[in-house]
C-alpha cells in the first residue's frame, strides 16, 4: 500500500492526472483517527480509468496527533486545505441539512450555512452545553415538527440514495463533527460541488483549490449490483461479501488497482469495512469529476434544493 502524501505533491489539473480521494469518515470519540480510511488514486491519461494506488488509516498520515476525534478531525481538515485544484476527495458524511432547516438559520446560502456551522443553526449558546450532538439533533426535530414531515426529515438526494437522515440517531454524529470540525474549517480553502458551480463551471465566490464532494460507498456498491450491506463483520458470510465486493470494484470497467499491490486483500482483512468503504468513496468521488459534478434530479420534488442542501454522488 502506497502512502497518501501530504497533499503538496498533487499534480495541476492541466500538468498531469488528477488525483482522486475517498475518504470513509469517522467520528467515533476515541478512535476516529483509526476508523477513518483514506483511498488515494490517480486518472489514467490514456485511458480515463481511476487507478486506486493505496488505502490508509487517518491516524497514519503526517501531523496526526492521536487517534482521537479532536486530533484526527482537525489534521483531517487540514490534509484537505493542503491540496490543490488537481485534488477531488469524496467524504461519505452529510454535507448539509433539508432545506427548512437551512432557511430557518436566516442564511441565504450553503457556503454561508457551513462556513458558521454550528453557530448558524444553534446561537452562540451552544457551547456552553455538554452534549452539543444532542442540541444540534433536537434543532433540527423542532424545526421538522414546524415545517417537515415525521420526526426525521431526508434531505432529496437522501432519499433518491437510500440514505438516512443526517440528525437522525443515526447519522446525527457524523453530520456534525463532519460539518463542524471538517467543513466549516475548509470552507474557504475549497469548492464544493455542486454548491459552487453555476452552468458548466464554477461560481466567482469558489475558491480556488480542491473540489470537495459528498458521496455513499453503499449506494456505489449497490449501483454496482454488489452487496451495500451484510459485509462488516468478522464471519465467514461477511469476509466472502467484502472480497465480491472488492473485486467486484476493480471489475468495473473504469476501475483499476495499482499493480503488485494487495489493496484487494487490505478491504477484506479490515473487518469494519472501512478500508472497503474508501475505495468506494474514491469511485464516487472519481465518476462525480469524470461527468462534470452533474446532477440527476429529474426525480427530486424540489431539484433547486441542491443548492442548500448538498448532493450525494454516488
Amino acid at each position: 500500500m502506497d502512502g497518501i502524501g501530504d497533499g503538496g505533491g498533487a499534480s495541476r489539473a492541466d500538468d498531469g492526472p488528477v488525483r482522486v480521494y475517498g475518504v470513509d469518515f469517522s467520528a467515533a470519540a476515541h478512535d476516529a483517527g483509526r476508523k477513518t480510511w483514506i483511498a488515494s488514486g490517480t486518472v489514467d491519461p490514456e485511458r480515463g480509468e481511476l487507478v486506486v494506488t493505496g488505502l490508509r488509516r487517518l491516524a497514519d498520515l503526517g501531523g496526526v496527533d492521536g487517534p482521537r476525534r479532536e486530533d484526527a478531525l482537525p489534521a483531517l481538515a487540514a490534509w484537505i486545505r493542503a491540496l490543490d485544484e488537481s485534488a477531488v476527495v469524496g467524504l461519505d458524511f452529510p454535507f448539509g441539512l433539508p432545506r427548512f432547516v437551512v432557511e430557518e438559520s436566516g442564511r441565504d446560502s450553503w457556503r454561508s450555512f457551513i462556513g458558521s456551522f454550528p453557530e448558524s443553526l444553534l446561537g452562540a449558546g451552544h457551547r456552553g452545553t455538554d452534549d452539543p450532538v444532542r442540541a444540534f439533533a433536537e434543532r433540527c426535530v423542532g424545526l421538522t415538527d414546524r415545517h417537515g414531515e415525521g420526526t426525521y426529515d431526508k434531505r432529496q438526494t437522501d432519499a433518491a440514495v437510500g440514505a438516512r437522515s443526517p440528525y437522525g440517531f443515526i447519522a446525527d454524529t457524523i453530520a456534525f463533527h463532519g460539518m463542524r470540525d471538517v467543513l466549516a474549517p475548509v470552507v474557504d480553502d475549497a469548492r464544493f460541488a455542486p454548491m459552487d458551480r453555476s452552468g458548466e463551471g464554477w461560481r466567482p465566490e469558489a475558491p480556488p483549490g480542491p473540489t470537495v464532494v459528498e458521496t455513499y460507498p453503499a449506494a456505489v456498491l449497490g449501483r454496482l449490483g454488489l452487496s451495500r450491506t451484510s459485509y462488516k463483520g468478522g464471519g465467514e458470510s461477511e469476509t466472502a461479501r467484502r472480497r465480491q465486493n472488492a473485486e467486484g470494484l476493480a471489475a468495473e470497467a473504469d476501475v483499476a488497482y495499482e499493480p503488485e499491490s494487495d489493496l484487494t486483500g487490505a478491504m477484506v482483512s479490515d473487518a469494519g469495512g472501512d478500508a472497503l468503504d474508501a475505495a468506494a468513496a474514491c469511485l464516487g468521488a472519481f465518476t462525480a469529476w469524470r461527468r462534470g459534478y452533474e446532477t440527476d434530479v429529474a426525480g427530486f420534488d424540489d431539484p433547486d434544493a441542491v443548492a442548500l442542501e448538498g448532493y450525494i454522488y454516488a
